[in-house]
């Protein structure tokens, strides 16, 4: 039977979340690295392309990692992994990787954990601890590039040491599980060590300077039955981001005002201000991509 045709793009496949860690002889353990995940296809002539997760290109953004793929002298391979944006103690973070376009000043690292195929041959239904024992030794030693670590059996003990470090969890994955592209499987299992609180947007506040758009979210969480403002989540917002959102809140916060401007003060629930629709939706808000300035929360 002919070899398949090496594929343009293969969608990556996704874990199930599980709330606790959890020690097991059937299971392997990865640390959850908080970056971009990246699916790197290599065609028969060596030239490879970086994808993310949705398949937008990604060597636009991080050349200096489509530059070391180019040094693994590698054809018809697509390799799975994670680019990350590694601080001065050497853990990922994920504020550093969305800087660091502006301020290339942390170092940038692919991580692989996953091979898919292998000149020209189709691996995916081979076992995990298989496809990496193959990727490990097709890896060479090139700067910017590295084949990421696991333990065996001792998944409490590297959520532990997950959350000592700051990175956002752990990867269980079941040692005979094959790769299903595009799937989220049970046999694949994330853990979080970071703690998530859901907040309600009670408003937000315009932008300025160089901020057009949206400025910050005004946020408010109830205790003991009250609801309490809690602070402002203004940072890790895209331009193209802020400007979609601000349509959006706006949309809700004056569908929520209209008709019920207090008498006493006409300002009091006016678009913007913190009092302004606090029967709004709960939202969760990605902690990796936004933070409060007056250090609040830094939210899931």
């Amino acid at each position: 039977m002919p070899n398949k045709p090496l594929p343009q793009f293969v969608p990556p496949m996704a874990a199930a979340p599980v709330k606790e860690p959890f020690d097991s002889p059937d299971w392997i353990f990865e640390p959850k690295l908080d970056g971009y995940r990246a699916i790197t296809v290599i065609d028969s002539t060596g030239k490879a392309r970086l994808w993310s997760r949705n398949r937008l290109p990604l060597e636009p953004k991080f050349p200096t990692i489509h530059e070391a793929i180019n040094e693994l002298n590698l054809r018809s391979t697509i390799l799975d992994g994670e680019i990350v944006a590694l601080d001065r103690e050497g853990v990922p973070r994920f504020q550093l990787l969305q800087q660091w376009q502006k301020r290339p000043t942390a170092s940038v690292v692919l991580y692989l954990f996953d091979l898919l195929w292998s000149d020209g041959r189709d691996i995916t239904r081979k076992t995990v601890l298989q496809r990496r024992d193959h990727l490990e030794q097709i890896i060479n030693t090139v700067p910017g590039i590295q084949v990421g670590g696991y333990v065996e059996n001792h998944g409490m003990d590297l959520f532990r040491l997950a959350r000592e470090k700051g990175l956002e969890g752990i990867i269980a994955k079941r040692k005979t599980s094959t790769y299903r592209p595009g799937k989220r499987s049970p046999d694949w299992l994330k853990i979080k060590a970071r703690p998530q609180q859901e907040f309600v947007v009670c408003g937000f506040t315009e932008g300025k300077g160089s901020r057009k758009h949206l400025g910050a979210l005004l946020l408010g969480a109830y205790r003991n039955g009250r609801l309490r403002y809690f602070g402002h989540a203004g940072t890790g917002f895209s331009e193209k981001g802020t400007e979609g959102g601000n349509r959006s809140i706006k949309a809700v916060f004056h569908r929520r005002i209209t008709g019920r401007k207090s008498a006493k003060n006409p300002r009091e629930n006016s678009v913007g201000s913190a009092k302004a629709g606090v029967r709004s939706s709960l939202c969760r808000v990605d902690r990796r991509r936004t933070v409060a300035p007056n250090n609040i929360s830094r939210m899931a």
